[in-house]
């Protein structure tokens, strides 16, 4: 074995064959940090066959003037089950790190602790507790598992629905009532989806800005997006969810009419036997139906004269790699959320997913707090309610790699955090 640096394909290849690789191990990030003019390393372990068995993605800033902080996200990608070669991995890493003048090394690896259902409860311990005894016996000290978020900690949970062996019959079959209502609604309510090119995702961001006003929370930038969606390429859809009302008013009229003669239908019942109390309770809920069924039609009609054939209700961004698809980030416009088009897009998307054969759909990060005073409870809500689990990642790792000086700078930032404090 060897540990040496690889190139961007040798990288790519084996980070796309290993299904524990996450979107930030990915050719397409290396390609954006370099864009940025962030220092970026590709490093991995070849075997006797000059192989890649292991890689990962590195980047360095400036810290102190002379030395760099070191981070790898969600890196290494490597089969963990191989604990001859993770050991190896991070004895030689902690060398190469020396050679570049690094002050300490930040990692949190893309490996399950533990799973957990939406209510808390553990499932199943992952099998990995030895990860942190080995971490430790190599110098990095474990940051605790945290909960909640952190701009700078990588949230330690995720909603991940397990789509292996599953069809689309089986996934809507899975879901709470609520989750199969809306997703049927959608299928017959003129919700149409289409993906957003470059020049159009300021229509998702403009979602985003709707949702993070009404949900409180701080969301990315718009470079965020924009560099992802450019460096990750076919890497990261953003559906959009729109109301057709052509489509939609003609269904409505079709139903309208059903209505119509079924209600007549149930009149005539009544002239036959005035007394059957079930014509009389048949009618009167037909009679709602139809009412509802026109106060749609003249909601879409003065919709249509607003803003045109074709109205955006619902955007979000999604990235892939060939074992997971991620629900990175989604955003509504409030005077719309009664259409429902967030779940027209999961159901475009958890298709996607089952026709590409990937195993994994991602509802990504939710706090960790499992109590009803969450800050993101409706958030964990919808995702339980697709029948989705938690995975609950090992947590951050930090090792200093030149312990005097790691100590100069953690003293001068515990005073400079005090003076901030005043």
């Amino acid at each position: 074995m060897k540990f040496t640096n690889l190139t961007a394909t040798e990288f790519g290849t084996f980070a796309d064959k290993m299904e524990n690789s996450h979107f930030t191990q990915m050719v397409g990030n290396y390609e954006l940090k370099i864009a940025e003019g962030t220092e970026t390393h590709l490093v991995g372990v070849k075997n006797n066959n000059n192989e890649v068995i292991a890689a990962c993605l590195l980047t360095a800033v400036p810290v102190m003037k002379f030395f760099k902080y070191f981070y790898s996200n969600r890196g290494p990608v490597i089969d963990f089950d191989n604990k001859e070669l993770v050991h190896y991995f991070f004895n030689e890493l902690n060398k190469y790190l020396k050679k570049h003048n690094a002050l300490y090394f930040r990692v949190d690896p893309y490996l399950p602790y533990q799973y957990r259902n939406h209510d808390g409860d553990i499932l199943n311990n992952a099998g990995n507790d030895w990860f942190f005894d080995k971490m430790k016996a190599l110098g990095y000290k474990h940051q605790g598992f945290v909960t909640g978020f952190d701009p700078i900690i990588q949230i330690r949970f995720h909603s991940v629905l397990d789509l292996q062996d599953k069809t689309a019959k089986d996934v809507l079959n899975n879901m709470d009532s609520l989750r199969k209502r809306n997703t049927k609604k959608v299928q017959k309510n003129g919700v149409k989806v289409r993906f957003l090119t470059e020049e159009e995702l300021p229509i998702f961001r403009s979602f985003m800005e709707d949702t993070s006003e009404s949900k409180d929370f701080h969301d990315r930038d718009d470079s965020f997006y924009i560099n992802r969606f450019k460096y990750y390429k076919d890497r990261v859809l953003v559906p959009l969810a729109y109301i057709d009302f052509v489509e939609y008013i003609d269904e409505l009229k079709a139903e309208g009419e059903v209505l119509t003669k079924d209600i007549n239908k149930a009149i005539k019942d009544i002239e036959k036997r005035p007394d059957n109390k079930k014509s009389h309770n048949k009618k009167e809920n037909l009679e709602k139906q139809l009412q509802t069924n026109e106060q749609k039609i003249a909601e879409a009609e003065a919709l249509k004269a607003k803003h045109g054939n074709e109205l955006p209700i619902s955007a979000a961004f999604f990235i892939i790699n060939p074992f997971e698809v991620v629900y990175y980030a989604g955003g509504t416009a409030n005077e719309f959320r009664h259409f429902a088009g967030s779940y027209a897009i999961q159901w475009q998307m958890i298709n996607y997913a089952l026709d590409h054969n990937i195993n994994r759909y991602n509802f990504y990060g939710i706090s960790g707090d499992f109590s009803e005073d969450a800050e993101d409870a409706g958030v964990i809500k919808f995702k339980k309610g697709f029948n989705a689990d938690v995975v609950e990642y090992v947590g951050d790792f930090i090792k200093p790699i030149n312990k005097p000086m790691y100590n100069v700078y953690k003293a001068l930032k515990k005073v400079k955090d005090k003076v901030s404090k005043h």
